[in-house]
């Protein structure tokens, strides 16, 4: 069966030995020699991400770089547009959807030394970063100054801040945060020409020409390179209180969540885990109630506040035939609970070798039609899904447990990706929430959007990159 899943990607690299000689003399002027490499060793490090997309032997990056500066990248971009060599950002490669995957080749721009705070001001309340630090170490050195990023994804201790902007990362709080979109004020981008512009303002709110930073948040390194990026920080809350909620029946724990979202009860993350995830975690060695399902709910603010709240989410839970309720109140029990959900892609993998994580999400009153779906899919096929997401943004993640060895088995996989993908189109939702198209959601967008607005899209890319050059075949496949 086609789909756009497939375990071998192979394109044919644009590059032949005398050509790398020279883009590798040329770029030699400005990158010292521990700065860029042809080494095959290295280039193999870079041909995936954590996606279940594998690549032919044939398919590598030709040059790999470190960079240090904007200049250096803006240089490197200038050369590779000149001889019209693909260039592919990269930040910790932990996404899922094929996005920094150098399907054509090309030189990979790994951030791994740009990964500086150039800037933390505390009246402002904003951060100026280079892409590649990663999000729990800024958090970290938020934290010692009183402040915090809250868009984060599960992925934190390695995500980077450019990856998370690239894709418009979400994570657990965008429920009351906002996803980064939400976070990014400035952009500073090499273009694909390799000009500098800086877009956005310093300044909360602006009508100022068109939006060019929203443009960019998102755009998967297929329209330019970022190399700062300032963001907006939050002071940290006073309290932070979590509320687990057992469940017999998942469409009790989702009508829950509907609820809580329509209310104003403000919830900084509403997280949801169905009984195949609770059992593999628990298989994991992470302590959690053996039951159908458990809503996560994170509340924070002032400290009288909170608790007021809290006893309004324990009615609600109980109204809604909830058999337990427990509260975590101090950082360690706090940490104990989203360590169970942060466990959850590791711990299935002990149930089947291969998985294929989804990124659909609905307007958060079709939640349980969605969860209805997702079950008789799994019946139907007879295949494991194991759900779990930010039920309360509508945001799930349905990971489709298969052994790619099996034949039978692969080929479920992939029709439950086309079921699920096709059940959320026809809720109102989208094919991906935080994770992006990439190469594996490409085929959705027109269905998701229309014929229209993806010929738009298409002439914004040929409009800034008219040679093809920024991440080729990621979000649009554009006629050669």
């Amino acid at each position: 069966m086609e789909s756009d899943i497939k375990y071998l990607i192979s394109y044919t690299n644009k590059m032949n030995e005398e050509k790398v000689s020279l883009f590798a003399e040329r770029i030699s002027d400005f990158l010292t020699e521990d700065e860029f490499s042809l080494e095959l060793a290295e280039r193999y490090c870079y041909v995936k991400d954590v996606s279940p997309i594998d690549v032919s032997v044939e398919t590598l990056p030709d040059v790999i770089v470190w960079p240090k500066t904007s200049e250096q990248v803006s240089n490197l971009v200038k050369v590779a547009s000149e001889m019209s060599i693909p260039v592919i950002p990269r930040g910790a490669g932990s996404g899922e959807a094929g996005g920094s995957m150098p399907v054509e080749g090309g030189v990979v721009i790994d951030f791994t030394f740009m990964k500086n705070v150039l800037n933390l001001d505390e009246k402002n309340l904003t951060c100026l970063v280079e892409p590649g630090i990663v999000c729990d170490d800024l958090n970290f050195i938020l934290k010692k100054k009183g402040f915090f990023l809250p868009p984060v994804p599960a992925s934190s201790e390695m995500a980077t801040i450019g990856g998370c902007v690239a894709n418009n990362a979400g994570g657990y709080r965008t429920v009351k945060y906002g996803s980064f979109k939400n976070w990014v004020m400035e952009l500073e981008v090499v273009l694909p020409d390799g000009d500098i512009i800086r877009t956005g303002a310093k300044t909360r709110k602006s009508s100022s020409g068109y939006d060019l930073t929203r443009l960019y948040v998102g755009s998967e390194g297929t329209l330019g390179v970022f190399t700062k990026i300032l963001l907006r920080i939050h002071p940290l809350p006073q309290c932070i209180r979590l509320l687990t909620a057992t469940f017999d029946d998942i469409i009790d724990a989702c009508d829950m969540a509907v609820e809580l979202m329509s209310s104003d009860i403000m919830p900084s993350a509403v997280e949801i885990m169905d009984h195949l995830s609770i059992e593999a975690v628990r298989n994991f060695g992470v302590e959690l109630p053996r039951c159908d399902s458990i809503l996560i709910v994170e509340l924070d603010g002032l400290e009288v506040d909170v608790e007021q709240r809290l006893e309004r989410v324990r009615k609600t839970a109980l109204d809604h035939k909830a058999n337990e309720v427990n509260v975590g109140t101090s950082e360690e029990e706090i940490n104990a609970l989203w360590k169970g959900r942060k466990s959850i892609t590791p711990a299935l993998v002990a149930i089947k070798p291969n998985i294929i994580d989804e990124d659909i999400a609905v307007p958060v009153a079709n939640a349980p039609e969605l969860f209805r779906h997702i079950k008789k899919i799994s019946e139907d096929l007879d295949i494991d899904i194991a759900t779990y997401g930010h039920v309360g943004d509508g945001n799930l993640h349905p990971d489709i447990l298969f052994d790619k060895r099996n034949p039978e088995e692969i080929e479920k996989a992939f029709r439950a990706v086309e079921m699920l993908r096709e059940a959320t189109l026809s809720l109102d939702g989208t094919v991906t929430a935080e994770h992006g198209i990439g190469l594996r959601r490409k085929k959705y967008l027109e269905m998701e959007y229309g014929e229209k607005e993806v010929k738009i899209m298409n002439q914004i890319k040929l409009a800034l990159d008219p040679k093809n050059i920024m991440n080729p075949k990621k979000i649009l496949d554009l006629s050669e």
